[in-house]
């Protein structure tokens, strides 16, 4: 089974707690990959107080100056800026980093500022602002409410930026074999986790790389707030970026308006159980997308539901002895998984799924290698972007230590239950640690407070949105952890991961009802 927990390999063999937002926002990703270079702290006296917001520059320009943000406006009316925030505010000799923001202005008279954050974590909230900027400037809410983006430290735009591993160090990973599970792989699975997180640890500088995570995000948010000048700001949240926006309610309640939470991600859950939840998640969507299948003339997962997995199974078993030659490439078992997992965000993309398996049944990876690549970050021209590396640096700052041995063997085990499809038949009841277990750890954990919705500071219930066939974060976690919280409860029936900002009326008019008066559903409200 190539799926473990908080892998190390960049590829979703090995699958994960967290939700990598793929660029561009089309969907999300149980992946890790490359962290970039410290580049050097300035001192704390050189924090500003406000943002100069520009018209954001033209993608690879690098002459628009120092507080201009790279990227491609594509005609919207987005602004970029920077913020300087402290390394760590409780030592201000460490020096500053430099947010990247993104503002769209109200169309109208502005009453207020909404932030937005697609999640991952590690994917970059300005580059999801200018690209869908201008379709959510058409909704009521944006007509008066200023849409913010931040990047978070050490990701897209901000500096320094987290990246730990070259292009042929990425390409490299995702060729090894990361589901051996005789007592020889697991050493050398174990083996190479260590390696990287030392890596990591010596490129990025252990400073930096400890500094990062959503404890440091809520506050560099706060410092985002004042320097906007705003008493409170609302904050829609997807998928990872639920988990900031939990905390920052906890951390900040008197300075959180309206709380959207679009697919749940539980900060008090334990990693591990919501990696197998998440696992289930797959699981399901694998099935009905086998259901989906076979009822289709040339499926090439046959035409019975109840041996889809199977046959599943035998396509890609060849692969883990030979791969397919694509070019001057070729494609692993490793990376048509990462291609099927994330295909499987999204019931829209099922189709490309389908054809990408059919390729492969007659010798032709080319489309299964197109769709990892995107996932892994990869770009035409071989280079390979850093927001996997990010998510790996933010995942293992949040989320607690997991160093019994017998949890991760059980995990293996539950896994291969969880998921049937990513099963590879080489489980031996035993399984490597994570990789977070060797990463440098962080310098401060989220500081706990009253669950958000709960606090009388808030000024209403936070808005959560649960999709019912949501496999990255699942449609039963939002419930719970609404009922928890006192939250209001939008149901989404559907088959992808969240549902904000979608293009569904129900769902898009209901959001923007919330974020300019705070006005809840009443009872449940089913889109």
């Amino acid at each position: 089974m190539a799926y473990d927990h908080r892998m190390s390999t960049g590829k979703s063999t090995g699958m994960s707690t967290g939700v990598r937002m793929v660029r561009r926002r089309r969907a999300t990703v149980l992946l890790i990959v490359a962290l970039g270079v410290l580049g050097g702290c300035r001192p704390a006296e050189s924090v500003t107080p406000g943002i100069d917001f520009q018209a954001c520059g033209p993608a690879g320009d690098t002459a628009v100056g120092a507080d201009r943000v790279v990227g491609s406006s594509d005609g919207s009316r987005v602004l970029c800026g920077r913020l300087d925030v402290p390394l760590d505010p409780d030592d201000p000799a460490a020096g500053t980093i430099s947010l990247a923001v993104a503002r769209l202005p109200a169309r109208g008279e502005r009453a207020g500022t909404v932030v937005i954050d697609p999640g991952g974590p590690g994917t970059s909230a300005v580059d999801h602002l200018i690209d869908a900027g201008e379709s959510v400037a058409a909704l009521p809410f944006a007509r008066t409410h200023d849409l913010v983006a931040v990047d978070a430290r050490g990701v897209g735009a901000s500096r320094p930026s987290l990246r730990c591993r070259t292009d042929a160090e990425r390409d490299a990973a995702r060729a090894a074999d990361t589901g051996d599970r005789s007592a020889a792989g697991i050493a050398r699975i174990e083996r190479d986790r260590e390696e990287l997180a030392a890596r990591c640890r010596d490129r990025i500088g252990a400073t930096f790389l400890s500094r990062v995570g959503t404890a440091f995000a809520v506050e560099d948010l706060d410092r985002v707030r004042i320097a906007l000048g705003e008493d409170r700001i609302g904050f829609v949240g997807h998928s990872y970026g639920t988990r900031t926006a939990i905390e920052y309610a906890r951390r900040f309640p008197s300075h959180a308006g309206g709380v959207v939470l679009d697919g749940v991600v539980n900060p008090d859950e334990d990693p591990i159980d919501t990696a197998l939840a998440q696992l289930g998640g797959f699981g399901r969507a694998f099935e009905d997308f086998a259901a989906d299948c076979v009822r289709r003339t040339g499926c090439p997962l046959g035409t019975r539901p109840d041996q889809a997995v199977q046959r599943y199974r035998e396509m890609l078993a060849p692969l883990r002895l030979a791969p397919v030659a694509v070019g001057s490439r070729s494609l692993s078992a490793g990376d048509a998984e990462t291609a099927t997992i994330a295909a499987l965000y999204r019931e829209a993309t099922w189709g490309g799924l389908r054809s990408a398996l059919a390729g492969l049944s007659r010798g032709d990876g080319s489309d299964l290698l197109t769709l990892a690549d995107d996932a892994e970050g990869r770009r035409p021209d071989g280079g390979y972007d850093s927001t996997s590396d990010a998510f790996l640096a933010i995942t293992c700052a949040d989320d607690a230590r997991v160093r019994d041995r017998g949890r991760w063997d059980d995990y293996d085990d539950r896994a291969r239950r969880q998921a049937p499809f990513a099963d590879d038949g080489r489980g031996t009841g035993h399984g490597p640690l994570g990789i977070c277990e060797y990463w440098t750890p962080g310098a401060r954990s989220a500081r706990p407070g009253s669950p958000a919705g709960s606090g009388a500071d808030l000024p209403a219930p936070a808005l959560v949105v649960a999709t019912t066939g949501d496999p990255a974060t699942p449609y039963a976690a939002g419930l719970d952890w609404a009922r928890a919280n006192a939250a209001a409860v939008v149901t989404v029936r559907g088959r992808h991961h969240t549902a904000v900002f979608g293009g569904d009326p129900c769902v898009d008019d209901t959001v923007s009802r919330y974020l300019i008066d705070l006005r809840v559903p009443s009872p449940r409200l089913t889109c």
